[in-house]
């Protein structure tokens, strides 16, 4: 290891120490040449001793310098120190690495995970079309600015193809990398092209969405590929129930155990990526809602239960009032009724004059209305009656509801009787017969309730026609006034999600006078806040932190 910092590299001022690995450090370096700060990366004393190491950190370095790409890390310059270490020298991040990110801030959002993914498998395809292979993909050595803005770093063991040197005897049986991230072939020291970098990610992508790594190295190579073996394809159970399905799926085909059942080239998974992107982008827009319930049919569905519930009450409100104005109206036409024939039959019971009774009630009987009459003498004896066989028996004693007492010591009730149109309901009347002063006999007195009944039932009729009428009214209206705020509803939502897709330039240009146009004009302002943004904020998930994140690059053996 270095004993102390230097304080110049080369041409470059050393202001400190940005981080330390197994093979090399990392010091925060000033170009004072053109004031540019830089990282500066040199091998550790033990590694740039070893002739082998020192050369291939050179050539490598070398290879990956002439790489451009946004989502790579810059080499500058290459070169050694004064004491023989090789050194790199790139540019110099702002940000943290992925590994650092995530166990600060939790894992990203599906949508932010798409993105990142995509910028990797481009850089990755960059990288390998330019004869480079990374050999060390993991979090570690991936560098995020400014939100999930992603550069591959470190490329201090990478491989460039077209200018592949033979390896040198202490190099042979010997493999660079991270054995939890590493493909099964770089395990096994076998070659290893750029396949086994797609490998790479998918673990970084398995490690993303599930929050684990898919296996756990504890330093035996040839154990570790064993545990491989016995479980070639880990459970995968995303964090974040809005992963798409076809996300998975690409994590899959990175890790399948042989380079030819993976993806073939980075371009091929950016590609698979996208359609995951559209498949996402697909699912906001159906709404995070189980099923849609239709605010139109709410508003007619409240609005006809508010006027069932009003037009009920007020119909029952009417119903009772109409039926106490009918009662009363048959209850003065009974006891009018009532005396009338107890001052025909009064004289007829004075003298003893039974035939002329009957007659009167059989003359009586003929009235529709009239559904029973019995006249009893002053014993409780029936003279005559309606009902056939009652004559000569005792008047049974009077048995009803709502008992009522009217003038001149008439009792009325409802009852249902036995009289000439059958059993019926009817309302009845207990008249007593008075002969002057005194009382010579009772009358009884059945009005059958079946036109009043009808006539309740006509008015109730009336009524519940005016309710479905009224209902049937506010339904229609409910349904028309929403039919023309629908149309506003679906150019809000319309603009929302293309402003969702990106589209912050997109305004809505049609100008109202009512609250609605208020949430036009607040969508418009919203539109120009983001506009102006020249970065998009990148939104984090509050997901569990990974246990273990950090993983130094390690040599090995070769099983």
């Amino acid at each position: 290891m270095n004993q102390g910092t230097p304080a110049t590299i080369g041409r470059y001022r050393i202001d400190g120490v940005l981080g330390e690995g197994a093979m090399s450090i990392v010091y925060a370096g000033f170009d004072p040449e053109i004031q540019r700060q830089v990282a500066i990366k040199c091998l550790h004393d033990n590694f740039a001793e070893d002739s082998d190491y020192r050369q291939r950190f050179l050539v490598e370095a070398r290879a990956a310098g002439h790489l451009t790409h946004p989502h790579i890390v810059t080499i500058f310059d290459t070169g050694e120190t004064e004491d023989g270490r090789p050194y790199i020298a790139m540019e110099k991040l702002p940000g943290e690495t992925l590994a650092h990110h995530v166990a600060t801030h939790g894992m990203p959002s599906a949508s932010a995970l798409l993105e990142l993914a995509t910028q990797l498998a481009n850089a990755l395809h960059y990288a390998h079309s330019q004869g480079v292979i990374h050999h060390d993909i993991k979090p570690d050595n991936i560098m995020l600015l400014d939100g999930w803005h992603a550069k591959i770093a470190d490329f201090g063991i990478a491989e460039r193809r077209s200018a592949r040197a033979k390896p040198s005897a202490a190099m042979l049986g010997k493999i660079g990398g991270t054995p939890n991230y590493m493909s099964p072939e770089r395990l096994r020291g076998d070659r290893a092209d750029a396949r086994s970098d797609l490998f790479s990610l998918g673990v970084v992508l398995f490690w993303l969405v599930s929050g684990r790594l898919p296996w756990s190295y504890t330093g035996d190579v040839e154990r570790f590929l064993r545990q491989r073996q016995r479980l070639p394809e880990p459970p995968l159970k995303p964090l974040d129930p809005a992963t798409p399905p076809i996300l998975i799926d690409i994590i899959r085909t990175l890790m399948a155990a042989a380079p030819e059942g993976r993806y073939q080239s980075g371009a091929e998974v950016a590609e698979d990526l996208r359609l995951a992107r559209r498949s996402f982008e697909r699912s906001r827009e159906e709404l995070p809602y189980p099923r849609l319930q239709s605010l139109g049919l709410r508003w007619a569905a409240s609005l006809g239960a508010a006027v069932v519930v009003v037009l009920l009450l007020g119909m029952l409100a009417i119903y009772g009032v109409q039926r106490v104005a009918v009662t009363g109206l048959a209850q003065d036409f009974g006891s009018s009724l009532g005396q009338n024939i107890a001052r025909d039959a009064a004289e007829n019971i004075v003298m003893g004059d039974h035939a002329a009774t009957r007659a009167l009630v059989q003359d009586i009987a003929n009235n529709a209305q009239i559904d029973y009459l019995a006249i009893a003498d002053r014993d409780g004896k029936i003279i005559a009656s309606t009902q056939f066989g009652e004559d000569g028996q005792n008047l049974q004693a009077s048995a009803g509801t709502a008992m009522r007492q009217l003038s001149n010591d008439i009792a009325s009730y409802h009852a249902r009787l036995a009289g000439t149109h059958g059993l019926q309901n009817a309302l009845v009347f207990e008249v007593p017969i008075r002969y002057q002063t005194k009382t010579v006999g009772h009358l009884r007195l059945g009005v059958s309730e079946a036109p009043l009944q009808a006539a309740q039932n006509t008015a109730l009729g009336v009524i519940g026609l005016v309710l479905l009428t009224t209902l049937a009214a506010v339904l229609l209206t409910a349904y028309w006034l929403f039919r023309r705020l629908r149309g506003a509803l679906d150019l809000v939502v319309a603009s929302l999600l293309r402003v969702a897709r990106g589209d912050h330039q997109h305004r809505i240009r049609i100008v109202r006078r009512d609250e609605l146009g208020r949430v036009f004009a607040a969508f418009n302002l919203m539109g120009e806040a983001l506009e102006t943004q020249n970065e998009p904020v990148a939104v984090v998930s509050e997901v569990p932190k990974p246990h273990v994140v950090l993983q130094p690059t390690q040599i090995l053996p070769a099983p």
